[in-house]
């Protein structure tokens, strides 16, 4: 027979599962982490607007070549983006697939050969590929003879880039470079068609589980070119001019990026968290505010100063847009810089321009044109479209 008392017992029943409901949810509840001083002082180091080329240009040259990236640093980008992977000798090179198969003639060359990588090759070997002549035939409207024979990329033939250089090369039209016992020596002279800028460079790692300790190949090869040292003041001094772009002669000079939290951790071992470090989002469908959270957390605990949501993206891309507003609410209580990715058209750039410190562009020459135009940047550079820039630069 229930009594007053059972229905007392039974309320208590319902409160301290109520209690217990609460107190789960409480240890659920994920905590954004925010900037250490030490992360503040690096991203007061990085451009307030930051116009990134992404891959060079997707558009309008063969990604991560030397005319995609001499378009680009002419154009005038912040930064010349790109994708490292390293050789079978130890180079850090500059590709983005996983195969070369898809952006070079490796089918003709090594026929035999199922789904070939980097690693399976030389640097003298890749030398010998063509890595222009696939963007003719898939871009035909943008398509150039000059684009053929067009050689593998270099972190060092980057770097020279950004600094005001070209790759010299024979009568062929071929590198020059010579050996120096194992060693492959590329020779490089001033760009006749430099117009001034001086952009950083901002790689990303590719295929971490591939390539490892990749990162302290990098951190050696930036050593070696003076683009990284812990003493500020043996940084290489890199002369810029009044009002063109200047962050190669900056502490930012060099971003690193990564879509994976181990690599981004292993960079900050590396580095001892004195470079700007950037970890990529991406997600297949919607995310919600936990995951977020720790995407963001993840980042602040490997010392990272900017973090990169993917927006929403015509194709070839079709990314998951993970920079709505509550979105970035989350991601500036933090701190962290957003560098968002990737921009195709000037739409884009209107939608986001109050959602993102830094832009990863197709076409860089759009984005400047539209900051330019709002009065948001201040250049000396002459706005020209895409197929300008090429014709300036001897394309």
């Amino acid at each position: 027979m229930k009594t007053k008392y059972t229905y007392i017992f039974l309320r208590l029943d319902v409160i301290i599962a109520f209690i217990i409901i609460l107190l789960f949810t409480a240890c659920e509840k994920v905590e954004t982490k925010h900037l250490s001083e030490k992360q503040k002082a690096l991203i007061r180091t990085i451009p307030k607007i930051s116009l990134i080329a992404h891959r060079g240009s997707c558009v309008w040259a063969p990604e991560n070549t030397e005319a995609a990236m001499r378009w680009a640093r002419n154009a005038g980008a912040d930064y010349l983006e790109c994708d490292l992977q390293r050789t079978a000798d130890g180079y850090l090179v500059l590709y983005h697939d996983k195969t070369l198969s898809t952006k070079s003639n490796v089918h003709i060359l090594y026929p035999h050969l199922q789904a070939p990588q980097i690693k399976d090759f030389t640097l003298e070997e890749l030398f010998q590929l063509d890595f222009g002549s696939w963007f003719n035939q898939k871009h035909k409207q943008y398509a150039r003879t000059s684009f053929s024979g067009l050689e593998i990329l270099t972190l060092e033939d980057l770097i020279k880039i950004a600094e005001g250089n070209k790759i010299k090369r024979d009568q062929h039209n071929k590198r020059i470079y010579r050996k120096s016992g194992n060693k492959i020596i590329t020779e490089y002279e001033k760009d006749p068609h430099d117009n001034g800028n001086r952009p950083g460079i901002y790689p990303e790692i590719k295929y971490p589980d591939i390539y490892p300790s990749i990162e302290n190949d990098l951190k050696s090869e930036l050593e070696r070119l003076e683009w990284f040292a812990y003493d500020k003041s043996k940084l290489k001094y890199i002369h810029t001019k009044q009002r063109h772009v200047g962050t190669a002669n900056t502490q930012a000079r060099v971003i690193v990026q990564t879509f994976s939290t181990s690599t981004l951790q292993k960079l900050n071992e590396v580095f001892s968290g004195e470079i700007p470090t950037c970890l990529l989002l991406s997600a297949s469908g919607q995310v919600d505010s936990k995951t977020y959270k720790n995407w963001i957390n993840n980042a602040i605990n490997n010392n990272a100063s900017i973090i990169a949501p993917s927006i929403s993206s015509d194709k070839p891309y079709n990314f998951t847009d993970l920079l709505q507003p509550w979105m970035y609410d989350l991601i500036k209580e933090s701190g962290l810089l957003i560098h968002a990715y990737v921009f195709q058209n000037e739409k884009q750039i209107s939608n986001y321009k109050d959602l993102a410190d830094g832009y990863f562009c197709d076409q860089i020459d759009i984005a400047i044109k539209y900051f330019l135009k709002n009065q948001q940047i201040i250049s000396n550079t002459v706005t020209k479209n895409g197929a300008e820039w090429l014709n300036e630069i001897g394309y």
